[in-house]
């Protein structure tokens, strides 16, 4: 486990210019080169946690990189979801799915020359919203300078717009991208989740496991982007 650590104590994401934010994206990057290649690392997992009840320990801005052997449940569905949907439809599920949201342009909330930030049909909470390359990349460690910028400017204007709208909410984000086992995964699409937290879970969320969200995503779309 490594920490990220940003040197102002009273500043964060939405705080940040794109140039900062690209420096946190450089050093996600170069440490995620750095220990994929230690030979029991199956998966890279970078995350952020802002405030206590996205379960942030510490007040100061941090970022977590935790290597581990195994890959998370999440993960493995998304592979084989999004493999068993290459083999039926001979494309990538992610790539139709940008195809879908762009053509609509009901869910789109923020778009520059290589991302889609998109808040998803069938959202996990309330105001979630996913960053995007637009183009078929599955590991995040392969990303190019230019695109590491595009990146920063998307994920700038995204949280400024979360800051704003949601009165500075407590947030996780993490990545979710190809892992690092040996295995092919050309199918997989890698993207950033971000999940502002606007309720608290109950009866109902703990014990289905299904949240109730108070917004669609297409409303929740319409609202950040005028922020």
């Amino acid at each position: 486990c490594e920490l990220v650590i940003t040197r102002d104590h009273d500043h964060h994401f939405p705080h940040f210019s794109v140039e900062q934010t690209k420096e946190i994206f450089d050093v996600y990057h170069e440490r995620f080169e750095d220990l994929i290649k230690k030979p029991i690392v199956k998966y890279v997992s970078i995350f952020h946690n802002h405030g206590v009840e996205a379960g942030a320990s510490q007040p100061h801005p941090h970022s977590q990189i935790i290597t581990t052997p195994l890959i998370d449940v999440d993960l493995k569905v998304e592979l084989i979801t999004a493999q068993k949907y290459l083999k039926q439809n001979g494309q990538c599920l992610s790539c139709r799915m940008i195809e879908w949201e762009k053509k609509e342009r009901k869910r789109v909330v923020f778009e520059n020359k290589e991302f889609l930030v998109i808040c998803p049909f069938a959202s996990k909470s309330a105001f979630e919203v996913i960053i995007s390359p637009k183009k078929h990349l599955s590991n995040f460690e392969k990303i190019k300078e230019e695109e590491k910028w595009q990146l920063a400017e998307a994920f700038r204007e995204v949280m400024k717009k979360l800051y704003k709208g949601l009165n500075d909410p407590p947030y996780n984000f993490y990545l979710h991208t190809a892992p690092n086992d040996k295995k092919e995964h050309s199918y997989y699409h890698w993207h950033w989740t971000i999940l502002p937290k606007t309720s608290t879970w109950a009866g109902f969320e703990i014990g289905t496991r299904m949240e109730i969200s108070t917004i669609t995503p297409e409303k929740a779309t319409e609202y950040l982007r005028k922020q």
